[in-house]
Formats: C-alpha cells, sequence, structure tokens
C-alpha cells in the first residue's frame, strides 16, 4: 500500500506541515514485520502474505493464494487506525501473476469487516497490467 497517513487531530485554523504531508506519500507496509500480513492461503511459504510488498523480491517475489477464486484475501493489521489516501498494487515478481480486481473492506477490531464505498456503491478496483507495472488507485 501506498499514501498512507497516520490519522492526525487538527485543531481548526490549524495546517499540515510539508513533512507531513510529503509523509503520506510513503508505503506504509514496507516496514511491517510478516506476521502483520494474513491471508485466506498461500500456495506455499515462499508465496505467503508476508511477501504482499510491492518491489520486493524475497521468497516468491509476492503472495498468491492456492486457489484463484473469487474469495481469497489479503489482510494487513497496522497496529493501529491509519487512513489511506491510495492503494498502490503490483504483480507477483517476474510472473504472470496480479491481481485484475479486488474490494477493499475494513475494520477496527479484525472481527466487523466494513466495504469500501464510493457514490454510495460497494466499490470494485479494476486493472490490467503486467507484473513490472504498478497500479495505483
Amino acid at each position: 500500500m501506498l499514501g498512507e497517513c497516520d490519522v492526525l487531530e487538527v485543531k481548526e485554523g490549524e495546517h499540515l506541515a510539508k513533512e507531513m504531508e510529503e509523509k503520506c506519500d510513503e508505503p506504509l507496509v514496507s516496514g511491517l514485520p510478516h506476521g502483520a500480513f494474513s491471508s485466506s492461503s498461500s500456495m506455499s511459504g515462499s508465496y505467503s502474505p508476508g511477501y504482499a510488498k510491492i518491489n520486493k523480491r524475497g521468497g516468491a517475489g509476492g503472495w498468491s493464494p492456492s486457489d484463484s477464486d473469487h474469495y481469497q484475501w489479503l489482510q494487513v493489521d497496522f497496529g493501529n487506525r491509519k487512513q489511506i489516501s491510495a492503494i498502490a498494487t503490483q504483480g507477483r515478481y517476474s510472473s504472470s501473476d496480479w491481481v485484475t480486481q479486488y474490494r477493499m473492506l475494513y475494520s477496527d477490531t479484525g472481527r466487523n469487516w466494513k466495504p469500501y464505498h464510493q457514490d454510495g456503491n460497494i466499490w470494485a478496483f479494476s486493472f490490467t497490467y503486467s507484473w513490472n507495472g504498478e497500479r495505483r488507485k
């Protein structure tokens, strides 16, 4: 994920510093440990969810579920509440495996999940690209 920011409380009339605005364009997941990632399944340990990071070649170059149906999911625990301003996805390094569509759900508890809505509709993000093409939404 890219473009995430810590949720800040700003009093009326205050302005965010330029450094904080720039921080919102730094990858949030790059510093997270493997244990912060979980998934519905993985093809093997080399394809585990902890490898689901942009521009990482570790393991098999990314997360891959054991099934390729619409019921696979990837979960990231940020440790505390974050405001997401953009999400970057990329295919598994040096392969023809990549996501073509996904929906985003969020939760404060890890139990009650709410879908991301846009214009009153549950939003589905769609992509067409290769392993070396990063996409942002």
